[in-house]
């Protein structure tokens, strides 16, 4: 038995019906290369990775009236083909058709009383071509984590050793729910430093809502700090639909610009980003002359920490989108990125649901976080969209012997923000995915192929810049 960590039971606190807190990915598997796939033949690929993803066996136990968080248990009767379905996409195939359809399985929220995850083989792309989509609730891990964990789920090779599958029954270690009572002492053994953690996160926060206050108003992170962000179009009270676009771009092309330009990976994908939405917006005149400010997280991990769960953090960082120059708006977005991180990881900047999750009974929590998502749309938006940027590997990834081609990240919705854009690197390519309520984003593909559209602009400015210097 193990305790959630805070900062995992604040995505318990926050779901809603309308706003599931599961993350996932679409993957696509060509089979040709492998010895043959079939459903029956992934659900013993599963069985057999259980021993590796340990956490696919664990549920979730409450305590009673929310007083302290969580715990895992061990699930000692655990059949992972209760989790797995299969579906296929109707005919003639397109790749609309399957967006529709993964939103549909996305947006259901995943059974709290099973293990907190599901896959879905879609079946029907063409060149028989299957489709795996996986949804896991981010309270038991975030992307990066999410990345490590595929990588140990998955092979290097077509034809990897066979592992023996995990028998559960003779397996399982703590498997019992835990009777009420002894949840309940428990959590009147952990209140008693309640008070203690309240007076040092209140002091964490006062002590950093008056540096803000200081901040000198010209600085680039005081800027950034006390920035709202201008509503966009599908900036709204989000509801239950889900859809997902997706595209493709060259790492080589986006590193090329990293190394020209001195700046990161990320800078170049969230300037990507801000041309597309120029565009896009521009084209509907409904481009805000203020920035839009993107949310983008931040793994707070060591280096060599490979550890499941969340340790992440979301900065507002503004986008540049009212910076017409694509190279001067990528050297402003590397400007303000470094100044917000620096003053994250510096501790100059105060993280409130983190604190309150530390300084709160979780039950006082969830009835916060939900108060908050009922009325976000009456207060300042903090900002218009999660951009997330997820590395994997350099190298292709096989599942139960068919390639996996591609990796689209599917992620979740917060409250007014009707878009997320997650990118995973993955095999020598950087793998849009854009989430959205349809009610809020009209013609999402049209976004999606607006991001190839945004890199060739730069690519195109670099060239003019390099081509104008002295040899």
């Amino acid at each position: 038995m193990q305790q959630l960590t805070p900062q995992d039971a604040v995505f318990l606190s926050m779901e809603t019906n309308a706003l599931p807190a599961h993350i996932g990915g679409l993957a696509f598997l060509n089979p040709s290369e492998g010895d043959g796939f079939s459903y029956d033949g992934f659900i013993d690929f599963i069985r057999e990775r259980l021993g590796r993803c340990e956490r696919f066996c664990w549920q979730l136990q409450e305590v009673p009236f929310g007083l302290d968080r969580p715990y895992w248990i061990r699930r000692d009767d655990f059949d992972p083909a209760e989790q797995v379905s299969r579906i296929a996409v109707p005919s003639p195939y397109s790749d609309e058709l399957l967006s529709e359809l993964t939103g549909m399985l996305f947006e259901r929220p995943l059974d709290r009383t099973r293990p907190l995850w599901e896959m879905v083989l879609i079946e029907g792309l063409p060149g028989g071509r299957v489709a795996l989509l996986w949804k896991i609730h981010h309270c038991l891990m975030d992307g990066a984590s999410g990345a490590n964990l595929s990588e140990q789920l998955f092979d290097t090779t077509p034809d990897a050793v066979r592992e023996t599958p995990v028998e559960l029954a003779d397996s399982a270690r703590g498997g019992r729910r835990v009777p009420a009572a002894s949840l309940f002492d428990r959590a009147l053994r952990n209140a008693v430093g309640l008070p203690a953690r309240q007076r040092h996160y209140a002091g964490r926060a006062i002590k950093g809502l008056f540096r803000q206050l200081a901040a000198a108003p010209e600085s680039p992170d005081a800027a950034q700090q006390k920035a709202t962000a201008p509503a966009a179009l599908f900036n709204g009270v989000v509801g239950r639909r889900r859809a997902v676009s997706w595209s493709t771009v060259s790492l080589d092309d986006v590193k090329r610009l990293k190394n020209a330009l001195s700046v990161t990976v990320n800078d170049v994908i969230l300037a990507i980003t801000s041309g597309a939405l120029r565009t896009y917006l521009g084209e509907r005149n409904a481009l805000p002359d203020e920035s839009l400010i993107a949310a983008v997280p931040v793994d707070m991990r060591a280096s060599d920490d490979k550890a499941i769960g969340n340790q992440v953090s979301e900065l507002p960082i503004r986008w540049s989108t009212d910076i017409e120059d694509p190279l001067e708006r990528l050297l402003t977005i590397h400007q303000n990125a470094s100044a917000v991180k620096a003053a994250a990881h510096d501790g100059e900047s105060f993280d409130f649901i983190g604190m309150m999750s530390e300084a709160m009974l979780p039950g006082a929590l969830t009835l916060l976080m939900r108060g908050a998502a009922a009325v976000a749309d009456k207060v300042p938006l903090p900002g218009n969209a999660v951009v997330s940027n997820v590395r994997m590997t350099p190298f292709p990834l096989y599942c139960a012997g068919a390639r996996i081609e591609k990796i689209v990240p599917v992620s979740m919705l917060a409250p007014t923000q009707g878009m997320n854009i997650t990118v995973v690197s993955y095999c020598g390519a950087l793998h849009f995915g854009i989430v959205h309520d349809p009610e809020l984003l009209p013609d999402p593909w049209e976004l999606s192929g607006l991001m190839p559209k945004s890199l060739n602009v730069l690519q195109a400015a670099l060239d003019r810049k390099l081509a104008a210097e002295p040899v």
